[in-house]
């Protein structure tokens, strides 16, 4: 059986392919922009694909006290906290530590958000970091491992944006309720 492929990128073809509805516009987006010439790559594996999950990223925008995006417009929200909307001390903040600065995305078990936005914790200041998986965290269903304390291998000097929008008392620390532990959930618990 021959494969058929569009010549145009889709919604529906996304759909029929398997793609998750939330992913949709950020795909046609991303393909649009940077002209992605093979986006059959953008299919059922588009959380392995680095253009739209990149590792790393230099920030152009503060949206908020806890969402941003990257010179490439990937729109990031942090996971684990949760900063006052339209607060302008806690995006102020948030612009002081990353704005115009390369952060280093570290993905956990919830990758992305009903609102297209991908979920990672933000770092600064680190030399090439060795993250474990997204999926470290994840034993069965909502049970996790336990969580971690110390900073990756190549970001031992590095700063956790989350960590220190939590202590400065700009932003709150998120507790999905009836879901699975998140890698730095408990370190933003100690603060």
């Amino acid at each position: 059986m021959k494969k058929i492929t569009p010549k145009r990128l889709t919604a529906d073809w996304l759909r029929k392919i398997g793609v998750k509805e939330v992913l949709i516009p950020g795909i046609i987006v991303t393909v649009a922009v940077l002209g992605v010439k093979n986006w059959r790559d953008l299919g059922p594996d588009i959380y392995k694909n680095k253009q739209a999950f990149p590792d790393s990223g230099v920030v152009r925008v503060i949206t908020d006290g806890d969402t941003f995006e990257l010179q490439n417009g990937v729109r990031v929200r942090m996971v684990g906290i949760n900063a006052p909307t339209n607060d302008e001390e806690s995006k102020n903040k948030l612009g002081d530590l990353i704005k115009n600065k390369k952060v280093w995305l570290e993905y956990d078990r919830y990758l992305d958000d009903k609102f297209g936005r991908i979920l990672a914790w933000v770092w600064v200041g680190c030399q090439n970091p060795k993250f474990l998986p997204a999926d470290y965290m994840h034993l069965t269903y909502n049970r996790s491992r336990e969580g971690l304390k110390e900073n990756p291998e190549g970001c031992k000097k590095g700063k956790l944006v989350q960590e220190e929008m939590v202590r400065t008392g700009l932003a709150g620390v998120e507790v999905y309720k009836d879901r699975g532990e998140l890698k730095y959930e408990k370190r933003l618990l100690d603060k």
